[in-house]
C-alpha cells in the first residue's frame, strides 16, 4: 500500500512536517531528536497561541496491515504508507511517488526534515532541513565501497539540480550554511540558519544521589572518567581520542553509543597499541533514563569530531553542567562558544592536555560547568520551532 492517509476535515492548505524519522532506526539518533524536539516546540507554540500555520506531522506506516497512526497532541497526524525496505529503495520510492502524494492532499508546504525525501511539485513549496553534507567533505570514507546510498543520493540530487530548486534550506548551524553555499552552489538568499534546541526538562542538573549511585553501579563506571557519547564513524575521530589517554594518568575514558563489533575491535586495537586498553570502558547504547546521570557523573565530556552539522551532545553536556572539551572546527565553536575548552581534533597531545587540565583544576571545572549551564539556556526547541515557523511564513508569502 502506498499513499498518504490524512485526518481532519480541513486538510487543504496544511504545512506537512516529515516526522517519519520517529518510526525508523533514526528515532534515537540526531535526526530523530531533531524531529521530536521540533514537533514538541510546535506543540508549545500552539499552547501559547503562536502557531498561526496549520500543521500536519507525517508519520511512517511500514506495514500495510496496520491502520494509520493515531494523532496525538495539538498537531494533526498523517500517515505515509511505505513497505519496509532499505534507505536507498525508500528514497527511490519517495522520488517516484511523494510529490504526487503531497499534491493530492492539497498541502501548501512540505518540510523535509531528513534527506530521504525532498519532493518538488506544483502547488506546494518545499523546505529542507540540511543537517550536514559530511559525505561530500569526506568522500573516501562515506561515498566509497559499502556506501552506495550516499553516492546515489548526492549524484541524483545534483543531476536533478534539487538543491537549487528547493524554496528554502534550513541549516542547523552557520558552519553548515557555509558548506551548503560553498559546496552545493545554493544562493545564500535561499538558506536560513535555525539552530537545534534541547529538551530542558530532560537535560538538567541531576541532584538525586541515590539515582547517581544506582547508575554508576549498574553501568560499572570508573571513579574518575572522561565521557564520549555518539557514533563511531570516521569523522567522530575516536582513534585520536583513545590515543590521547597515553598523555595523562588517573582518568579513564567511557564510550557510549551503539557500535558494531568490527569497529569496536578496531578501536580496541588502537587502545592496545597505546597501552590504554584497560582504561577504556564500552557502554554501548544508553537509554534516555540513564543519559542525564551519565553526563552528570563524568569529570568532563570530550567531543573531538573532525566535522559536525551541529553537535547536540556537546549541548546536552553543557545543559547538565558537565564541562566540555570540543573541537575547534566546524559547528562546535558555534555551539559551545566560550563555555568550553576548544582543541585541535587532530592533536592527541592537545586533547590530552585539555583532559589533564580539567582533572587537576577544580576551579576551571566549576567555571566551565556554570558557563555551560548558561550557554545551554540560549538553545530551546521552542525557539527552534518559532524560527522554523518564520521560514514557513516567508516561503508561503511568496505565493505559487
Amino acid at each position: 500500500m502506498f499513499g498518504i492517509s490524512t485526518t481532519g476535515k480541513n486538510r487543504e492548505g496544511r504545512a506537512v512536517v516529515d516526522a517519519t524519522a520517529l518510526d525508523t532506526g533514526h528515532r534515537d539518533r540526531g535526526i530523530g531528536r531533531y524531529v521530536s524536539g521540533l514537533l514538541g516546540g510546535f506543540e508549545e507554540l500552539a499552547r501559547l497561541g503562536e502557531l498561526d500555520v496549520d500543521l500536519a506531522a507525517l508519520r511512517l506506516v511500514q506495514d500495510a496491515s496496520k491502520p494509520a497512526l493515531p494523532g496525538t497532541g495539538q498537531l494533526e497526524q498523517w500517515s505515509l504508507h511505505r513497505p519496509k525496505t532499505t534507505h536507498l529503495t525508500r528514497f527511490a520510492l519517495n522520488e517516484a511517488l511523494l510529490s504526487g502524494e503531497v499534491q493530492s492532499t492539497g498541502a501548501r508546504l512540505y518540510h523535509a526534515t531528513e534527506p530521504w525525501a525532498a519532493p518538488i511539485g506544483r502547488g506546494f513549496r518545499t523546505v529542507l532541513t540540511c543537517h550536514d553534507i559530511i559525505p561530500l567533505l569526506y568522500p573516501a570514507q562515506y561515498m566509497g565501497r559499502g556506501h552506495l546510498y550516499w553516492r546515489a543520493y548526492y549524484t541524483w540530487m545534483q543531476l536533478q539540480r534539487r538543491w537549487t530548486r528547493l524554496d528554502r534550506i534550513i541549516a542547523i548551524s552557520e558552519a553548515t550554511r557555509h558548506t551548503i553555499v560553498e559546496r552545493l552552489g545554493v544562493p545564500d538568499s535561499r538558506v536560513r540558519v535555525v539552530h537545534n534546541g534541547i529538551d530542558h526538562t530532560q537535560f538538567k542538573p541531576v541532584h538525586n544521589i541515590e539515582h547517581l549511585d544506582d547508575v554508576r553501579r549498574r553501568l560499572n563506571l570508573p571513579g574518575v572518567f572522561a565521557l564520549y557519547i555518539g557514533g563511531f564513524d570516521y569523522r567522530k575521530n575516536i582513534n585520536t581520542l583513545i590515543a590521547c589517554l597515553a598523555r595523562f594518568q588517573g582518568v579513564d575514558l567511557v564510550l557510549a553509543g551503539s557500535i558494531d563489533e568490527a569497529t569496536r575491535q578496531s578501536l580496541q586495537a588502537v587502545a592496545r597499541e597505546h597501552g590504554v586498553l584497560e582504561r577504556v570502558r564500552w557502554l554501548g547504547f544508553v537509554d534516555d533514563q540513564d543519559l542525564a546521570a551519565l553526563y552528570a557523573l563524568a569529570m568532563c565530556f570530550v567531543y573531538p569530531s573532525l566535522a559536525e552539522g551541529f553537535g547536540l551532545q556537546a549541548l546536552e553536556a553543557m545543559a547538565l553542567g558537565c564541562p566540555v572539551i570540543a573541537s575547534n572546527t566546524s559547528s562546535l565553536p558555534e555551539v559551545v562558544g566560550k563555555a568550553g575548552l576548544l582543541v585541535d581534533p587532530t592533536s592527541a597531545q592537545e586533547i590530552g592536555a585539555g583532559v589533564a587540565r580539567l582533572a587537576t583544576d577544580e576551579l576551571l571545572r566549576a567555571k566551565l560547568s556554570a558557563d555551560g549551564l548558561a550557554r545551554a539556556k540560549e538553545f530551546s526547541w521552542q525557539r527552534c520551532a518559532r524560527e522554523t515557523l518564520a521560514v514557513y511564513r516567508e516561503v508561503l508569502s511568496e505565493g505559487d
